[in-house]
């Protein structure tokens, strides 16, 4: 008998049929079912991998056996998630540096300039398949796009450092410990991407804003009760957190401290 079981995500409804995954498809799916055959081509196996479209329509994925936590619960705000995450990311960067997108491709978010690497644009404990602790994949391409390393980077460690306001349910640690955390990330990840990426995350956070209001006005309804229930005032508090605490967030990536 065929195993489904119905993945609520945080857009769409997601359906696992055994060892496969249906999901809605987008303007965008042609352009990322080329990418994510390209980054198995190029050895990186921690993604999803196309297996065509449904007579209905929707587009088949393997499914990635292992945890996808909504949040950073305590047992998961660990160094190994943490720097684990980071060499995922920079695995998943090097895999798609030779990726040639298409000028006829469709993006959900546009190519940002220097379009360095395939951004997975949503790289995020949501988005994170663990086991035993450790990050061992990446699901939910919708969002990639071509853009830099740091602007992947950025959004990421605003989710694992995390680089969120103390009324952030999301939020944990002092703005000293979340420094840490972000340096280490970066650390793990390759000397690339440095203590620029703390200016980064705002200007991230405010693009992520303007896709949703974006969306919202299109009629978009998902988005248009993501805002209902506060994710862009959320967003704008950590954008007032992360630039108040600026000098001590960047003063973490000099010091020869770690995080624990």
């Amino acid at each position: 008998m065929t195993e489904r079981q119905d993945l609520r995500g945080g857009v769409n409804i997601i359906r696992r049929h055994g060892g496969a995954v249906h999901r809605p498809t987008s303007p965008a799916t042609p352009a990322i079912h080329r990418l994510l055959h390209h980054l198995h081509d190029h050895g990186f196996h921690a993604a999803p991998r196309p297996l065509g479209l449904t007579a209905d329509g929707d587009e088949r994925l393997t499914f990635l056996e292992g945890d996808v936590p909504d949040t950073l619960t305590p047992d998961l705000r660990t160094p190994a998630l943490l720097t684990s995450t980071a060499t995922l990311l920079r695995r998943l960067h090097d895999a798609g540096v030779t990726f040639r997108p298409r000028p006829d491709d469709s993006w959900l978010f546009p190519p940002r300039q220097p379009a360095e690497v395939m951004c997975h644009g949503d790289a995020a404990p949501y988005n994170c398949v663990v086991e035993d602790g450790v990050a061992i994949g990446f699901i939910d391409f919708d969002a990639a796009h071509p853009g830099p390393r740091v602007w992947d980077v950025a959004y990421t460690v605003y989710r694992f450092a995390p680089l969120q306001a103390p009324d952030n349910p999301e939020s944990f640690g002092t703005p000293q410990d979340q420094a840490l955390r972000a340096a280490a990330f970066c650390r793990a990840y390759g000397p690339e991407v440095g203590e620029e990426v703390i200016d980064v995350v705002p200007a991230r956070l405010k693009a992520l804003i303007d896709f949703m209001r974006d969306q919202a006005a299109q009629g978009n309804e998902a988005f248009r009760q993501h805002i209902r229930e506060g994710h862009i005032d959320a967003y704008e508090a950590d954008i007032r957190y992360v630039r108040a605490h600026r000098d001590t967030l960047r003063a973490a990536f000099r010091s020869g401290d770690h995080a624990d």
